[in-house]
């Protein structure tokens, strides 16, 4: 595999990363009892948010940002667009190495870039990724994963932090640190699958700043096969005005769905 397709194969699996970095969000409340329950911790987290409710009200999200990658010296222009229940879309793009796209009607996932051409995930990956695509799914947890346990408490950015590792019936388990005083997602650990086989990724979520009655990480900063990349968020839209089409299966993933 060349260099250029290489970078193509990792920038993909790291905009499949961004699925669920995009959508790790907190509020400004703060809770100091430490919980030691995967169950404890997860729930706080999402009542630190405003509950169920509060998610409720959101029908879409626009992210819009800057996706880096040191080590090649490319920047990626990045936009994602996700709505309820479980429909995405994502466009990363950059004139170094073409066009990536991947999404998802709820039913059918696919990819598409300017160097390796269209295709749908099946399996295991294509369970990872519909997963990923419900939207705000870190509010639904009990809905995605079957079990959750807590690992005990680990030191993220100098701060100790919950370690709760969450295991669905197909896909690999995640493992999510959340900030003991401040209850956020600082750190989540996680197998990418792709057409480059299993890819280990580290994510560090930093940067929250006030959206509405929330908070959003507008910086990521990812380790991925011994290299550094950085997703940085320059806008962030809630129930905005998405068209259908932005979801709808191109042209190119049409040619190649079963008959």
């Amino acid at each position: 595999m060349s260099r250029r397709m290489r970078i193509a194969a990792l920038s993909i699996a790291t905009i499949a990363v961004l699925v669920l970095a995009l959508g790790a969000q907190v509020s400004f409340a703060e809770k100091k009892d430490k919980t030691h329950t995967a169950e404890q911790i997860l729930d706080r987290f999402v009542e630190a948010t405003g509950g169920i409710k509060a998610y409720e009200k959101l029908q879409n999200r626009v992210v819009k940002g800057a996706l880096e990658i040191p080590a090649a010296g490319i920047t990626l222009e990045v936009a994602a667009y996700s709505a309820r229940p479980n429909k995405f879309y994502s466009k990363a793009e950059s004139p170094a190495i073409g066009s990536f796209e991947r999404g998802t009607d709820g039913t059918i996932y696919w990819e598409n870039s300017t160097m390796q051409g269209a295709r749908l995930l099946e399996g295991a990956e294509l369970a990872d990724a519909l997963r990923d695509a419900k939207f705000e799914g870190m509010a639904y947890w009990r809905t995605l994963y079957d079990t959750v346990t807590f690992a005990g408490v680990d030191t993220v950015a100098g701060s100790p932090a919950d370690k709760v590792v969450l295991k669905a019936k197909e896909g690999k388990p995640r493992t999510y640190f959340f900030d003991q005083k401040s209850g956020l997602l600082v750190k989540s650990v996680a197998v990418v699958q792709s057409q480059m086989g299993d890819i280990a990724v580290e994510s560090f979520p930093s940067d929250y700043r006030k959206m509405g009655d929330m908070l959003m990480s507008y910086k990521t900063s990812m380790k991925i096969m011994g290299q550094e990349r950085t997703m940085t968020i320059v806008s962030v839209e809630y129930n905005a005005a998405i068209p259908d089409s932005v979801f709808a299966i191109p042209a190119a993933v049409k040619e190649i769905l079963p008959k």
